[in-house]
Formats: C-alpha cells, sequence, structure tokens
C-alpha cells in the first residue's frame, strides 16, 4: 500500500508540476529537446467520453467497455478495492444524466448522479484520472440510504445546475490558484461555523446535497437546513453547521477555469462533544447523532465573477477520522487539533 501511494503522489506532483509550467512562460530549449511546457493530450471532450465509458462499463458490469491503465487504482469509499468488485457487482441502473465536470490541464474528470443497487437507489459521484488514452484512477463516493440523517433526493427528481457547464466571458473567469482558494474559503466557512464567513456568495446561490436542495425552503416531511433559512450566506451567518469540527484531508484535483468549476475532496469531522447549541440569533438546536463521525465528500463548486454560485455535493458517513488513501501529506495528522 506504501508504494502504491508514493506512485499516486508522483502523478499529482507531475500534474503539479504541469499546471506550474502551464502557469509560466514557455521556456527555451535546445533543438531537439522535448518542450517544457505541458500539452494536455486528452481535451474536455475526450475526457467526458472517458467518464461516460466508465459510467456504461459500470453499469454493464464489464470492465472491458472502458480502457484501463493495467495499474489502475480504484476506491469506493475510501477502501482500495480492485475494479469490478464492490459496487461494479451490485450496481443495476446508471440515471441517463449526470453532472459532467473536466480538467485537461490534470487530464481529471467527475460524474455526479444517481445509480441503483438491486432497484435501490443511491447518490453517488466519481473523478477518474487519465493517462495516455487510460483511466488510471478512480475514487468514488457512494450514499446509501442507511436510516442515518442525510438528505437523499427523489431519484427520479435530480436536476443538475446546467451554470456548471456554462463557459464564462473572461472578465468573470477566475485564475486556478484563485479558484482553489475560493473553494478553501467555504471550507473554512463550514469548518466551526460560528456565524463568520469567509467566502462570498452571490445572492442566488445554490447548493444540492445528496440530490436535493439544501438551501431553497421546501415544504412536506424530511426537512434540512433550508427549513431554517434560505440561501448559502444567510445559512453560514446563523451558524447552522457549528457542528462541523475540521474539514480535513482537502484536495482539489479537478479544475475548470473557463466554467469556474472546482472539484474538491475531504472529511468534515463531527465530534459530538456537546449534545446541543445555539445559532447566532439564539435558538437552540440539537445533534442529530449523538457519537463521533465524519462524513467523506466530492463537490463540485461553480464560482462566477469571484462568487460562489452553485454547490453540487454527494457525501456519506464514514468511520470517525477515516483517511483517504489519495490524500497526499500528513494524512491522519493533517486531523490534530
Amino acid at each position: 500500500m506504501r508504494h502504491e501511494l508514493h506512485r499516486w503522489r508522483g502523478r499529482l506532483a507531475a500534474a503539479l508540476g504541469a499546471t506550474i509550467l502551464a502557469g509560466a512562460p514557455a521556456m527555451a530549449q535546445a533543438p531537439g529537446e522535448a518542450s517544457a511546457v505541458n500539452i494536455p493530450t486528452c481535451d474536455r471532450a475526450c475526457l467526458i467520453d472517458h467518464a461516460r465509458d466508465y459510467m456504461k462499463a459500470l453499469a454493464a458490469h464489464d470492465a472491458g467497455k472502458a480502457k484501463f491503465a493495467d495499474d489502475v487504482q480504484f476506491t469506493e469509499n475510501n477502501v482500495v478495492i480492485p475494479i469490478g468488485k464492490g459496487l461494479w457487482n451490485s450496481i443495476s441502473k446508471v440515471a441517463p444524466t449526470g453532472l459532467e465536470l473536466a480538467d485537461p490541464l490534470t487530464g481529471q474528470a467527475g460524474w455526479f448522479g444517481v445509480i441503483w443497487e438491486h432497484d435501490i437507489p443511491a447518490i453517488y459521484a466519481m473523478r477518474i484520472h487519465v493517462t495516455a488514452g487510460k483511466i488510471d484512477e478512480v475514487e468514488t463516493v457512494v450514499h446509501r440510504k442507511t436510516g442515518l440523517p442525510a438528505p437523499f433526493g427523489d431519484p427520479d427528481k435530480v436536476e443538475h445546475d446546467p451554470e456548471f457547464n456554462a463557459v464564462l466571458p473572461p472578465e468573470e473567469r477566475r485564475s486556478r490558484a484563485r479558484l482553489v482558494a475560493v473553494a478553501q474559503s467555504y471550507f473554512n466557512t463550514v469548518e466551526r461555523n460560528d456565524g463568520m464567513t469567509f467566502a462570498t456568495f452571490s445572492q442566488d446561490c445554490g447548493r444540492l446535497e445528496n440530490g436535493i436542495s439544501t438551501t431553497a425552503p421546501r415544504s412536506g416531511p424530511g426537512g434540512n437546513a433550508s427549513n431554517i433559512a434560505a440561501g448559502c450566506e444567510a445559512q453560514f451567518k446563523l451558524g447552522i453547521y457549528r457542528i462541523n469540527k475540521r474539514i480535513r484531508e482537502r484536495r482539489f484535483p479537478l479544475v475548470d477555469e473557463e466554467r469556474g468549476v472546482v472539484m474538491a475532496s475531504g472529511f468534515f469531522d463531527h465530534d459530538n462533544e456537546v449534545d446541543n447549541y445555539k445559532l447566532t440569533n439564539g435558538r437552540e438546536m440539537k445533534t442529530a447523532l449523538k457519537w463521533p463521525n465524519s462524513i467523506s465528500l466530492l463537490e463540485a463548486f461553480r464560482v462566477k465573477n469571484g462568487e460562489i454560485q452553485r454547490i453540487e455535493a454527494v457525501f456519506t458517513y464514514v468511520p470517525y477520522f477515516m483517511h483517504n488513501p489519495w490524500a497526499t501529506g500528513p494524512g491522519r495528522e493533517e486531523a490534530s487539533e
């Protein structure tokens, strides 16, 4: 496992190196030498095709329908398993459409949507990495309805916001580094949420979590944060998410500057040291779960003119302090106080 992690980190370092080179002036080289500038060999359409092929192969229980590298690595909810195992055996259907993301500079693509296992729906997100025309990394988060308190949308009514695929005019775009910083500011706002906001949100900011809006008021049973306050900023100013003690192992593997999109992953840790807390307006809240737990997520942000406009996340409960094998750096140590 240590050897595999070393290899994955090597891939990430190579991608980061490509990012730096792509943002710097071209360096002169002697005749016959390879260029120092990274030129993507798989564009957006190519990466989206790989993502679609992966989903088709998954639905067909046939890994041969997608192009995999011999050393492909696959995780399902942070557990390393062989391609063809886990969800590959239980899946019975894939939604015809999903949220599709791509980053040609780093060879990453993503897909968010609904799948079914033996006709039981689950909310799903995945990230793939493509090298030399083959998928060599697959990271997936699958949220199944288990009875634990978490959003879960109507599988037949999940709609992915088209803003994620709209190309921004140049004046409304931000650099790759700035887009990552904006996504970081969102996590900084959610962590120990006490009413302070470090991110800037558009007035129409909307968030879809596990296939259901958690920012637009809704009627009927199964309420969520939108029943307390509508909109992204209003919820954070109330401190609704104070139970998020830390957000660790943050990663931002996919960035699309043209569309203002960032795909992130990480863990939200809930210590649950106390059973209740107060919002900034004085309203008393109780924790839904009474024991320490974490949620693992893949999350997409749409940033327009420097403001967070749309969010789509898929998350599921995992053991407290769980580690993601794709995470680089200190790993478990990142969760220290």
